[in-house]
């Protein structure tokens, strides 16, 4: 993704404050664009302490970003220059003493590859949206930011088609009065993003 003169755009996930502040020790003194933001935004390269489901995490996995370990900053910072990405990505080595399986340690890799070899978009590039609408609520706001990244879709319910292909909704509440032209799409619950992204092989709708 980000190889030969193409400037590597880097965030980070996961790191405490004085892990944060060591880790930025070594990445500063590479070139790169470093992006200090909470939310995800277009990043080359994510580094994070672990495995997990925040945003950064799982839009960088659907938007098929290299995901790596902080080694690679650490080991670059000490070569003086930036090292090839794919021993340091999430999913290069499956451990077995974990309680993250398998499919969820490859996910990051599963997902780069995946993306790269079939040209698509991200992951959710055939997902038309919709998601409930409350002004304000964080939670939406960033999981809009994870379908983005991923190239979904996103419709407001009012003006939607016969094509929606997800409805996510919260709490396993289901909206009473549901518009006809929705009835073909399946219910998610906000979850089932996570889900996907660890557990489903393949690009699939």
């Amino acid at each position: 993704m980000a190889s030969g003169g193409q400037k590597r755009i880097i965030q980070l996930t996961g790191f405490k404050k004085q892990e944060k502040k060591a880790l930025l020790k070594w990445l500063f003194k590479l070139d790169c664009v470093f992006l200090d933001n909470k939310k995800y935004r277009n990043c080359t390269h994510l580094i994070a302490k672990k495995l997990c489901k925040s945003e950064k995490f799982l839009a960088a996995c659907a938007a098929g970003k290299w995901i790596l370990t902080k080694e690679y900053i650490i080991n670059s910072a000490e070569s003086g220059r930036w090292l090839g990405e794919t021993t340091y990505e999430w999913g290069y080595e499956i451990e077995k003493d974990t309680h993250y399986s398998p499919q969820m340690q490859s996910a990051p890799k599963r997902w780069r590859e995946e993306l790269t070899h079939s040209s698509a978009p991200g992951a959710f590039h055939r997902w038309k949206v919709v998601l409930p609408v409350k002004e304000g609520d964080k939670r939406m706001a960033s999981i809009r930011r994870v379908l983005q990244a991923g190239k979904a879709t996103i419709c407001s319910s009012q003006n939607a088609e016969h094509n929606i292909t997800h409805i996510f909704i919260k709490n396993k509440i289901f909206p009473t009065q549901t518009k006809k032209c929705l009835s073909e799409a399946r219910y998610y619950p906000l979850q089932y993003l996570g889900d996907y992204l660890f557990e489903v092989s393949e690009l699939k709708n």
